[in-house]
């Protein structure tokens, strides 16, 4: 049974061990892989691009010594050509003006936000043979040695035809949201509508106050004419006792009593008291009025202080709420 068990594990050992090799190359090119796939997230974190591929014998092979990797490290790179240009401002949220009646805030940042947008770009760009799948770039090794002599074309990984080769395709959208774009725009344009929010909050805060202080001007002509409506009221009151001692001196002339001149005399007497008391209704009316003028200002000035007040807390919303957005924008995908 010894024997017979040792003679089993010598044959699977015997099919095996022949295959170590090829499992070893492939578990190295899986890391050299990975290692490269990093160092190309970093480098497009620091340079807002992908580097150009460099010419090696007429391949297109990774910049390893641009990315500061081992010089051993030969890996077949194809990439976008939009991914590899200069970075510029492809990325401008709308923001607002940094004061009341002024120009809009333009914004005038380049870093990786503007490389989340040559992603959305090429979203649905391919690479050759990924079979039209949207590729950013794509790595590829032989698995082994002899990797600097990787003449084979690329193949999507999982093909059937792949062999020995290994890899790696990176889409936009997946290399996208390994940065972290979504994340970043979505944060910073949410701060620029917040901030344009906030300063249309001010301009509304700025017209309340200067309806309130419209308000005021038409209180103070509101308490300008009751002024004058009293002293035109005091006038008719001392009119009406001025008729009212008219009145009285007609009857005072008809005396001894005479029929006509008591007659007219009474007439003008009932004239004059009825105008005296309209007069003093109207007084006592103009004085209300006086009153309810001087308090209607009253109010109008304290609610212009009420909105001088919100405009200042609306201009310091605004003013930190562009501040934030500005600063989002300039941190791009950095912390």
């Amino acid at each position: 049974m010894v024997l017979a068990i040792l003679g089993l594990l010598g044959l699977v050992l015997w099919r095996l061990l022949p295959l170590a090799p090829q499992v070893a190359a492939g578990d190295a090119a899986a890391r050299d892989l990975a290692q490269a796939e990093q160092a190309l997230l970093g480098y497009a974190l620091v340079h807002h691009r992908l580097p150009d591929p460099v010419s090696i014998g007429g391949l297109s092979m990774l910049p390893v010594q641009e990315l500061g990797l081992p010089a051993r490290l030969q890996l077949r790179y194809q990439v976008q050509p939009a991914l590899t240009q200069a970075a510029y401002n492809r990325f401008e949220p709308t923001l607002p003006a940094a004061s009341e009646g002024g120009a809009t805030t333009a914004s005038a940042q380049v870093n990786g936000l503007d490389l989340c947008m040559a992603l959305k770009a090429e979203a649905l760009s391919s690479l050759a043979g990924m079979q039209n799948i949207p590729t950013a770039f794509a790595l590829m090794s032989r698995g082994g040695a002899g990797n600097e002599r990787a003449e084979e074309d690329f193949v999507l990984p999982g093909s059937i035809d792949i062999g020995t080769r290994r890899v790696l395709a990176v889409g936009p959208n997946e290399f996208a949201s390994r940065l972290q774009c979504p994340d970043r725009v979505a944060r910073v344009q949410g701060a620029a509508r917040a901030a344009r929010a906030a300063y249309d909050m001010e301009r509304v805060a700025r017209r309340y106050k200067d309806f309130r202080t419209f308000g005021i001007q038409v209180a103070q002509m509101n308490l300008e004419q009751a002024k004058a409506n009293e002293v035109f009221a005091g006038f008719d009151v001392a009119y009406g006792v001025v008729l009212e001692a008219i009145a009285v001196l007609q009857e005072a002339a008809g005396w001894p009593p005479e029929g006509l001149s008591i007659a007219t005399g009474i007439a003008a007497h009932v004239t004059a008291t009825a105008q005296l008391a309209i007069a003093i209704y109207n007084l006592d009316q103009a004085v209300k009025a006086r009153k309810e003028a001087e308090d209607d200002l009253q109010t109008a000035r304290e609610q212009e202080t009420a909105a001088i007040a919100t405009v200042n807390r609306m201009h310091t919303l605004s003013g930190q709420t562009l501040q934030r957005a500005l600063q989002l924008d300039a941190a791009g995908l950095q912390p």
